[in-house]
Protein backbone atom coordinates (compact mmCIF):
# COMPACT_ATOMS: atom_id res chain seq x y z
CA UNK A 1 0.00 0.00 0.00
CA UNK A 2 1.24 3.21 -0.78
CA UNK A 3 1.26 5.40 1.88
CA UNK A 4 -2.62 4.29 2.28
CA UNK A 5 -5.44 5.24 4.54
CA UNK A 6 -4.43 8.95 4.57
CA UNK A 7 -7.06 11.77 4.16
CA UNK A 8 -7.94 15.04 6.09
CA UNK A 9 -10.96 15.82 7.65
CA UNK A 10 -14.14 16.11 5.64
CA UNK A 11 -15.93 19.24 5.34
CA UNK A 12 -18.17 20.34 2.42
CA UNK A 13 -21.30 21.47 2.33
CA UNK A 14 -24.16 19.41 0.39
CA UNK A 15 -25.54 20.84 -2.26
CA UNK A 16 -28.47 19.93 -4.97
CA UNK A 17 -27.41 18.18 -7.94
CA UNK A 18 -26.85 19.89 -10.83
CA UNK A 19 -27.54 17.69 -14.79
CA UNK A 20 -24.88 15.87 -16.87
CA UNK A 21 -24.95 18.71 -19.41
CA UNK A 22 -22.57 19.67 -21.90
CA UNK A 23 -22.73 23.53 -21.22
CA UNK A 24 -21.35 22.32 -17.27
CA UNK A 25 -18.88 20.06 -18.45
CA UNK A 26 -17.29 22.96 -20.54
CA UNK A 27 -17.49 25.59 -18.11
CA UNK A 28 -15.39 23.11 -15.49
CA UNK A 29 -13.31 22.25 -18.54
CA UNK A 30 -12.61 25.69 -19.42
CA UNK A 31 -11.61 25.95 -15.47
CA UNK A 32 -8.92 23.36 -15.82
CA UNK A 33 -11.14 20.93 -13.44
CA UNK A 34 -11.33 17.76 -15.56
CA UNK A 35 -8.49 15.93 -16.05
CA UNK A 36 -7.27 15.62 -19.95
CA UNK A 37 -8.85 12.41 -21.06
CA UNK A 38 -12.49 14.35 -20.23
CA UNK A 39 -11.98 17.41 -22.70
CA UNK A 40 -11.16 14.82 -25.07
CA UNK A 41 -13.55 12.73 -25.63
CA UNK A 42 -15.82 13.12 -28.94
CA UNK A 43 -19.68 14.01 -27.87
CA UNK A 44 -20.96 11.41 -30.16
CA UNK A 45 -18.95 9.02 -27.75
CA UNK A 46 -20.15 7.41 -24.73
CA UNK A 47 -18.02 7.75 -21.60
CA UNK A 48 -18.06 6.39 -18.14
CA UNK A 49 -15.60 8.43 -15.90
CA UNK A 50 -14.09 6.21 -12.63
CA UNK A 51 -11.92 7.76 -10.16
CA UNK A 52 -9.54 5.47 -8.60
CA UNK A 53 -6.31 5.62 -6.72
CA UNK A 54 -2.94 5.62 -8.82
CA UNK A 55 -1.07 2.47 -8.44
CA UNK A 56 0.16 0.34 -6.23
CA UNK A 57 -3.08 1.09 -4.18
CA UNK A 58 -5.95 -0.88 -5.68
CA UNK A 59 -6.08 -0.13 -9.28
CA UNK A 60 -8.76 -1.86 -11.94
CA UNK A 61 -7.96 -2.59 -15.59
CA UNK A 62 -6.71 -0.11 -18.13
CA UNK A 63 -5.04 2.81 -15.28
CA UNK A 64 -2.18 3.38 -16.29
CA UNK A 65 1.35 1.95 -14.40
CA UNK A 66 -1.04 -0.68 -13.35
CA UNK A 67 0.53 -4.44 -13.64
CA UNK A 68 -2.51 -6.22 -15.20
CA UNK A 69 -1.35 -9.25 -18.00
CA UNK A 70 -1.85 -8.47 -21.21
CA UNK A 71 -5.18 -10.72 -22.02
CA UNK A 72 -6.97 -8.72 -18.96
CA UNK A 73 -6.01 -5.43 -20.91
CA UNK A 74 -7.21 -6.92 -24.27
CA UNK A 75 -10.79 -8.31 -22.22
CA UNK A 76 -10.71 -4.47 -20.71
CA UNK A 77 -10.75 -3.23 -24.51
CA UNK A 78 -12.66 -5.72 -25.43
CA UNK A 79 -15.21 -4.78 -23.15
CA UNK A 80 -15.49 -1.45 -24.01
CA UNK A 81 -15.40 -2.04 -27.79
CA UNK A 82 -18.64 -4.63 -26.68
CA UNK A 83 -20.55 -2.12 -24.33
CA UNK A 84 -19.36 0.90 -27.27
CA UNK A 85 -17.98 2.68 -24.28
CA UNK A 86 -15.06 4.60 -23.49
CA UNK A 87 -13.91 4.41 -19.84
CA UNK A 88 -11.71 7.48 -18.70
CA UNK A 89 -10.03 6.77 -15.94
CA UNK A 90 -8.81 9.66 -13.16
CA UNK A 91 -6.21 8.02 -10.92
CA UNK A 92 -4.72 10.18 -8.35
CA UNK A 93 -2.66 9.31 -4.98
CA UNK A 94 -3.73 7.41 -2.04
CA UNK A 95 -3.76 11.10 -0.16
CA UNK A 96 -5.24 12.95 -2.67
CA UNK A 97 -8.57 10.54 -3.03
CA UNK A 98 -10.84 11.57 -0.15
CA UNK A 99 -10.63 15.30 -0.69
CA UNK A 100 -10.94 15.30 -4.41
CA UNK A 101 -14.02 13.45 -4.06
CA UNK A 102 -15.94 15.53 -1.44
CA UNK A 103 -14.70 18.65 -3.62
CA UNK A 104 -16.59 17.05 -6.68
CA UNK A 105 -19.84 15.85 -4.72
CA UNK A 106 -19.75 19.29 -3.33
CA UNK A 107 -19.50 20.94 -6.81
CA UNK A 108 -23.13 19.67 -7.51
CA UNK A 109 -21.53 18.83 -11.48
CA UNK A 110 -20.97 15.78 -12.89
CA UNK A 111 -17.46 14.87 -12.58
CA UNK A 112 -17.32 11.01 -12.13
CA UNK A 113 -19.72 7.45 -12.77
CA UNK A 114 -17.92 5.47 -10.64
CA UNK A 115 -15.62 5.59 -7.70
CA UNK A 116 -13.48 4.08 -5.66
CA UNK A 117 -14.35 4.36 -1.80
CA UNK A 118 -12.56 2.80 1.70
CA UNK A 119 -14.69 3.65 4.41
CA UNK A 120 -16.31 6.56 2.96
CA UNK A 121 -19.79 5.27 2.04
CA UNK A 122 -21.64 6.46 4.94
CA UNK A 123 -20.13 10.03 4.49
CA UNK A 124 -20.80 10.24 0.76
CA UNK A 125 -24.12 7.85 1.43
CA UNK A 126 -26.47 10.98 -0.29
CA UNK A 127 -24.39 10.55 -3.69
CA UNK A 128 -24.54 7.38 -4.63
CA UNK A 129 -27.27 5.21 -5.79
CA UNK A 130 -27.89 1.60 -4.44
CA UNK A 131 -27.05 -1.17 -7.26
CA UNK A 132 -25.91 -4.35 -5.08
CA UNK A 133 -29.84 -5.73 -5.81
CA UNK A 134 -28.99 -5.45 -9.14
CA UNK A 135 -25.92 -7.47 -9.29
CA UNK A 136 -26.23 -11.09 -11.06
CA UNK A 137 -27.53 -13.76 -8.18
CA UNK A 138 -24.50 -16.06 -8.83
CA UNK A 139 -22.12 -13.07 -8.13
CA UNK A 140 -23.44 -11.84 -4.98
CA UNK A 141 -23.44 -15.40 -3.66
CA UNK A 142 -19.83 -16.06 -4.39
CA UNK A 143 -19.33 -12.86 -2.18
CA UNK A 144 -18.92 -13.30 1.45
CA UNK A 145 -22.00 -12.03 3.35
CA UNK A 146 -20.28 -9.42 5.66
CA UNK A 147 -18.85 -7.82 2.68
CA UNK A 148 -21.43 -5.83 2.35
CA UNK A 149 -21.05 -4.38 6.16
CA UNK A 150 -18.64 -1.41 5.24
CA UNK A 151 -20.90 -0.06 2.01
CA UNK A 152 -24.35 -0.29 3.61
CA UNK A 153 -26.01 3.03 4.91
CA UNK A 154 -29.90 3.58 6.25
CA UNK A 155 -30.44 -0.19 4.63
CA UNK A 156 -28.96 0.60 1.34
CA UNK A 157 -26.25 -1.10 -0.46
CA UNK A 158 -24.07 1.15 -1.75
CA UNK A 159 -21.12 -0.54 -3.24
CA UNK A 160 -19.41 -3.61 -3.92
CA UNK A 161 -15.99 -4.48 -2.18
CA UNK A 162 -13.78 -6.10 -4.69
CA UNK A 163 -10.43 -7.30 -2.41
CA UNK A 164 -10.52 -9.11 0.48
CA UNK A 165 -8.14 -6.78 2.32
CA UNK A 166 -7.98 -8.01 6.06
CA UNK A 167 -5.06 -7.36 8.45
CA UNK A 168 -3.70 -10.72 9.44
CA UNK A 169 -0.19 -11.19 10.81
CA UNK A 170 2.76 -11.52 9.00
CA UNK A 171 6.05 -13.08 10.52
CA UNK A 172 9.27 -13.94 9.30
CA UNK A 173 10.01 -17.55 10.02
CA UNK A 174 14.21 -17.33 9.77
CA UNK A 175 14.07 -15.21 12.89
CA UNK A 176 11.81 -17.34 14.45
CA UNK A 177 13.44 -20.68 13.85
CA UNK A 178 16.74 -19.11 15.06
CA UNK A 179 15.26 -18.45 18.51
CA UNK A 180 13.45 -22.01 17.90
CA UNK A 181 9.69 -20.61 18.26
CA UNK A 182 7.91 -23.40 15.91
CA UNK A 183 5.22 -21.35 15.36
CA UNK A 184 3.42 -17.90 15.19
CA UNK A 185 2.00 -17.02 18.66
CA UNK A 186 -2.11 -17.97 18.67
CA UNK A 187 -2.96 -15.66 21.57
CA UNK A 188 -2.29 -12.61 23.08
CA UNK A 189 -0.07 -14.30 25.81
CA UNK A 190 2.09 -15.69 23.16
CA UNK A 191 2.05 -12.51 21.30
CA UNK A 192 3.68 -11.27 24.43
CA UNK A 193 5.89 -13.76 24.74
CA UNK A 194 7.45 -14.22 21.42
CA UNK A 195 7.58 -10.57 21.28
CA UNK A 196 10.10 -10.66 23.91
CA UNK A 197 12.05 -13.03 22.88
CA UNK A 198 12.52 -11.59 19.64
CA UNK A 199 13.86 -8.20 20.58
CA UNK A 200 17.41 -8.54 20.97
CA UNK A 201 20.37 -7.42 19.51
CA UNK A 202 18.88 -3.79 17.65
CA UNK A 203 15.81 -5.77 16.38
CA UNK A 204 12.34 -5.95 17.68
CA UNK A 205 9.55 -8.40 17.98
CA UNK A 206 6.52 -5.78 16.73
CA UNK A 207 6.23 -3.23 14.37
CA UNK A 208 3.20 -1.33 13.10
CA UNK A 209 2.44 2.57 11.70
CA UNK A 210 1.11 4.35 14.92
CA UNK A 211 1.78 7.86 13.95
CA UNK A 212 -1.54 8.48 11.28
CA UNK A 213 -4.33 9.03 13.22
CA UNK A 214 -7.17 9.23 10.95
CA UNK A 215 -9.11 6.76 8.92
CA UNK A 216 -8.65 2.94 8.28
CA UNK A 217 -5.27 2.20 9.17
CA UNK A 218 -4.49 4.52 11.99
CA UNK A 219 -3.77 3.53 15.28
CA UNK A 220 -7.58 3.78 15.96
CA UNK A 221 -8.72 0.75 13.49
CA UNK A 222 -5.54 -1.05 14.69
CA UNK A 223 -7.04 -0.47 18.05
CA UNK A 224 -10.05 -1.81 16.50
CA UNK A 225 -8.36 -5.22 15.80
CA UNK A 226 -7.01 -5.82 19.45
CA UNK A 227 -10.93 -4.63 21.38
CA UNK A 228 -12.78 -7.09 18.83
CA UNK A 229 -10.48 -9.69 19.79
CA UNK A 230 -11.35 -8.99 23.98
CA UNK A 231 -14.96 -8.90 22.72
CA UNK A 232 -16.07 -5.38 22.43
CA UNK A 233 -17.34 -3.00 20.54
CA UNK A 234 -17.45 0.74 19.11
CA UNK A 235 -21.14 1.07 18.94
CA UNK A 236 -23.94 0.30 20.77
CA UNK A 237 -27.60 -0.85 18.79
CA UNK A 238 -28.03 3.27 18.88
CA UNK A 239 -25.18 4.41 17.77
CA UNK A 240 -23.64 5.69 20.86
CA UNK A 241 -19.63 4.95 22.05
CA UNK A 242 -19.40 1.37 23.58
CA UNK A 243 -16.20 1.12 24.66
CA UNK A 244 -15.64 2.90 27.75
CA UNK A 245 -15.19 -0.39 29.57
CA UNK A 246 -12.88 -3.83 30.38
CA UNK A 247 -13.04 -4.80 27.29
CA UNK A 248 -11.82 -0.92 25.71
CA UNK A 249 -9.43 -1.11 28.55
CA UNK A 250 -7.98 -4.56 28.28
CA UNK A 251 -7.29 -3.76 24.32
CA UNK A 252 -5.21 -0.78 24.47
CA UNK A 253 -3.57 -2.05 27.78
CA UNK A 254 -2.40 -5.22 25.20
CA UNK A 255 -1.00 -2.48 22.53
CA UNK A 256 0.99 -1.05 25.15
CA UNK A 257 2.11 -4.04 26.82
CA UNK A 258 3.61 -4.70 23.55
CA UNK A 259 4.93 -1.44 22.89
CA UNK A 260 8.09 -2.60 24.86
CA UNK A 261 9.22 -4.81 22.17
CA UNK A 262 7.51 -2.74 19.11
CA UNK A 263 10.10 -0.68 17.15
CA UNK A 264 10.59 2.83 18.62
CA UNK A 265 10.04 4.58 15.27
CA UNK A 266 6.57 3.10 15.31
CA UNK A 267 4.63 5.89 16.82
CA UNK A 268 5.82 8.55 13.62
CA UNK A 269 5.50 5.65 11.10
CA UNK A 270 2.81 7.06 8.84
CA UNK A 271 2.11 4.79 6.28
CA UNK A 272 2.36 1.19 6.29
CA UNK A 273 4.94 1.28 3.78
CA UNK A 274 7.11 2.56 6.65
CA UNK A 275 6.62 -0.13 8.59
CA UNK A 276 7.03 -2.74 6.22
CA UNK A 277 9.93 -1.49 5.19
CA UNK A 278 11.29 -2.18 9.10
CA UNK A 279 10.00 -5.78 8.83
CA UNK A 280 11.15 -6.48 5.33
CA UNK A 281 14.68 -4.93 6.17
CA UNK A 282 14.58 -8.15 8.96
CA UNK A 283 14.44 -5.56 11.86
CA UNK A 284 11.50 -6.55 13.53
CA UNK A 285 9.88 -10.32 13.60
CA UNK A 286 6.13 -9.55 13.50
CA UNK A 287 3.06 -7.18 12.38
CA UNK A 288 -0.11 -7.11 10.61
CA UNK A 289 -0.17 -5.99 7.32
CA UNK A 290 -2.86 -5.99 4.58
CA UNK A 291 -2.97 -9.19 2.16
CA UNK A 292 -1.22 -7.02 -0.60
CA UNK A 293 2.08 -6.79 0.87
CA UNK A 294 2.74 -10.59 0.95
CA UNK A 295 3.98 -10.16 -2.84
CA UNK A 296 6.30 -7.15 -1.98
CA UNK A 297 7.38 -8.70 1.32
CA UNK A 298 8.39 -11.66 -1.13
CA UNK A 299 10.04 -10.02 -3.33
CA UNK A 300 13.28 -9.21 -5.04
CA UNK A 301 13.29 -5.97 -2.85
CA UNK A 302 13.06 -7.72 0.37
CA UNK A 303 15.86 -8.98 2.02
CA UNK A 304 13.71 -11.92 3.63
CA UNK A 305 12.24 -12.62 0.29
CA UNK A 306 11.18 -16.73 1.06
CA UNK A 307 10.91 -16.35 4.83
CA UNK A 308 7.77 -14.54 5.60
CA UNK A 309 5.00 -16.37 7.28
CA UNK A 310 1.59 -15.37 7.55
CA UNK A 311 -1.02 -16.18 10.61
CA UNK A 312 -4.61 -15.63 12.03
CA UNK A 313 -4.19 -12.64 13.97
CA UNK A 314 -3.57 -13.83 17.69
CA UNK A 315 -6.74 -14.47 19.82
CA UNK A 316 -7.11 -12.54 22.88
CA UNK A 317 -10.16 -13.45 25.26
CA UNK A 318 -12.89 -13.60 22.62
CA UNK A 319 -11.32 -14.84 19.75
CA UNK A 320 -9.44 -14.00 16.47
CA UNK A 321 -10.05 -11.13 14.56
CA UNK A 322 -9.36 -8.18 12.41
CA UNK A 323 -10.28 -5.10 10.10
CA UNK A 324 -11.42 -5.00 6.65
CA UNK A 325 -10.00 -2.16 4.20
CA UNK A 326 -13.61 -1.89 3.03
CA UNK A 327 -12.11 -1.43 -0.62
CA UNK A 328 -14.82 -1.05 -2.84
CA UNK A 329 -16.50 0.80 -6.23
CA UNK A 330 -19.69 2.76 -6.15
CA UNK A 331 -21.81 4.72 -8.56
CA UNK A 332 -22.42 8.37 -8.39
CA UNK A 333 -26.09 9.70 -8.60
CA UNK A 334 -25.04 12.01 -11.70
CA UNK A 335 -23.95 9.40 -13.43
CA UNK A 336 -26.46 9.70 -16.63
CA UNK A 337 -26.01 5.91 -16.86
CA UNK A 338 -25.87 4.20 -13.99
CA UNK A 339 -26.64 0.88 -15.35
CA UNK A 340 -23.87 0.69 -18.04
CA UNK A 341 -21.27 1.76 -15.03
CA UNK A 342 -23.31 -1.26 -12.77
CA UNK A 343 -21.96 -3.44 -15.68
CA UNK A 344 -18.23 -2.05 -15.19
CA UNK A 345 -17.80 -3.11 -11.86
CA UNK A 346 -19.43 -6.43 -12.60
CA UNK A 347 -16.56 -6.70 -15.23
CA UNK A 348 -14.20 -6.09 -12.21
CA UNK A 349 -15.99 -8.59 -10.67
CA UNK A 350 -15.92 -11.43 -13.27
CA UNK A 351 -13.52 -14.25 -12.20
CA UNK A 352 -11.03 -14.16 -14.97
CA UNK A 353 -10.74 -10.39 -14.16
CA UNK A 354 -10.76 -11.62 -10.22
CA UNK A 355 -7.73 -13.76 -10.69
CA UNK A 356 -5.96 -11.36 -12.68
CA UNK A 357 -6.05 -8.80 -10.11
CA UNK A 358 -4.93 -11.61 -7.45
CA UNK A 359 -1.97 -12.68 -9.28
CA UNK A 360 -1.11 -9.77 -11.07
CA UNK A 361 -1.11 -7.38 -8.81
CA UNK A 362 -1.11 -8.91 -5.34
CA UNK A 363 -4.87 -7.45 -4.25
CA UNK A 364 -6.67 -10.61 -3.62
CA UNK A 365 -9.92 -11.17 -5.34
CA UNK A 366 -13.33 -10.80 -3.06
CA UNK A 367 -14.77 -13.51 -4.92
CA UNK A 368 -14.71 -17.28 -2.68
CA UNK A 369 -14.26 -19.18 -6.00
CA UNK A 370 -11.69 -17.20 -6.96
CA UNK A 371 -10.08 -16.90 -3.08
CA UNK A 372 -9.94 -20.68 -3.58
CA UNK A 373 -8.57 -21.28 -7.11
CA UNK A 374 -5.27 -23.58 -6.91
CA UNK A 375 -3.26 -20.95 -8.76
CA UNK A 376 -4.28 -17.82 -6.90
CA UNK A 377 -3.16 -19.42 -3.64
CA UNK A 378 0.09 -20.70 -4.84
CA UNK A 379 1.14 -16.94 -6.20
CA UNK A 380 -0.69 -15.26 -2.70
CA UNK A 381 0.64 -18.16 -0.16
CA UNK A 382 -1.81 -16.10 2.72
CA UNK A 383 -4.78 -16.01 0.72
CA UNK A 384 -5.54 -19.35 2.37
CA UNK A 385 -4.92 -17.04 5.67
CA UNK A 386 -7.30 -14.37 4.67
CA UNK A 387 -9.96 -16.68 3.75
CA UNK A 388 -10.19 -18.29 7.04
CA UNK A 389 -9.35 -14.56 9.19
CA UNK A 390 -12.91 -13.78 7.14
CA UNK A 391 -14.56 -16.71 8.99
CA UNK A 392 -14.43 -14.27 12.04
CA UNK A 393 -15.41 -10.82 13.08
CA UNK A 394 -13.43 -8.11 11.38
CA UNK A 395 -16.12 -4.89 11.67
CA UNK A 396 -14.57 -1.33 11.05
CA UNK A 397 -17.30 0.33 12.84
CA UNK A 398 -17.14 3.35 9.45
CA UNK A 399 -19.78 5.94 10.04
CA UNK A 400 -19.91 9.28 8.57
CA UNK A 401 -18.03 11.01 10.20
CA UNK A 402 -15.11 8.60 10.55
CA UNK A 403 -12.18 10.40 9.90
CA UNK A 404 -12.98 12.59 12.99
CA UNK A 405 -14.22 9.83 15.07
CA UNK A 406 -10.72 7.79 14.42
CA UNK A 407 -8.83 11.18 14.95
CA UNK A 408 -10.20 11.77 18.33
CA UNK A 409 -9.79 8.12 19.55
CA UNK A 410 -5.66 8.13 17.73
CA UNK A 411 -5.15 11.32 19.15
CA UNK A 412 -5.69 9.41 22.79
CA UNK A 413 -3.76 6.46 21.92
CA UNK A 414 -1.09 7.91 20.76
CA UNK A 415 -0.46 9.37 24.13
CA UNK A 416 -1.05 6.06 25.87
CA UNK A 417 1.24 4.08 23.61
CA UNK A 418 4.11 6.92 24.88
CA UNK A 419 3.61 6.43 28.01
CA UNK A 420 1.50 10.06 28.76
CA UNK A 421 -0.96 8.36 30.29
CA UNK A 422 -2.86 4.81 31.87
CA UNK A 423 -5.36 2.63 29.49
CA UNK A 424 -8.25 3.43 31.65
CA UNK A 425 -7.85 7.45 31.42
CA UNK A 426 -7.21 6.58 27.37
CA UNK A 427 -10.51 5.20 27.13
CA UNK A 428 -12.48 7.23 28.93
CA UNK A 429 -11.00 10.62 27.11
CA UNK A 430 -11.28 8.63 23.69
CA UNK A 431 -14.94 8.06 24.96
CA UNK A 432 -16.02 11.36 25.79
CA UNK A 433 -14.39 12.98 22.60
CA UNK A 434 -16.51 10.03 20.62
CA UNK A 435 -19.84 11.00 22.45
CA UNK A 436 -18.99 14.84 21.71
CA UNK A 437 -19.08 13.95 17.96
CA UNK A 438 -21.81 11.71 17.90
CA UNK A 439 -23.93 14.58 19.65
CA UNK A 440 -23.12 16.65 17.23
CA UNK A 441 -24.17 14.41 14.08
CA UNK A 442 -27.50 14.33 15.97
Amino acid sequence: MSERRIYTPQGFSRRSFLKRTGAAAAGIAAAGMLPAWATAVGQDETVLRALVPAAPDPTPPGVPNATYSAATNDAFAAWQAANKVKVGYEDVPWPQLHDKMAANFASGVHTHDVVYMSGWVPEFADFLVPFVDQLPAGLVADLPPSSFSTVTWDGQKLGAVFTLSLLTTFYNKAMFEAEGIAAPPATWDELLGMAEQLTKDGKYGWVLNYGETAGIGGVATYWFVFLQQAGGRLWDENGQPDFDNPAGVDSLQMMMDLMKFTDPGAITYVGINDATNVFTNGSAAMMLNWPFMWVPANGPDSSIAGQVGAALNPAGPAGTASIDGTDAYTITKTSADPELARKLIEFYLDPAVQKSQSIDTGWLPIRLSVLNDPEVQEKSANAKVVLEQAQHPYDSFVTPDYNEVTIAISTEIQKALQGQQDAATTIKNASEAVTAIVARRG
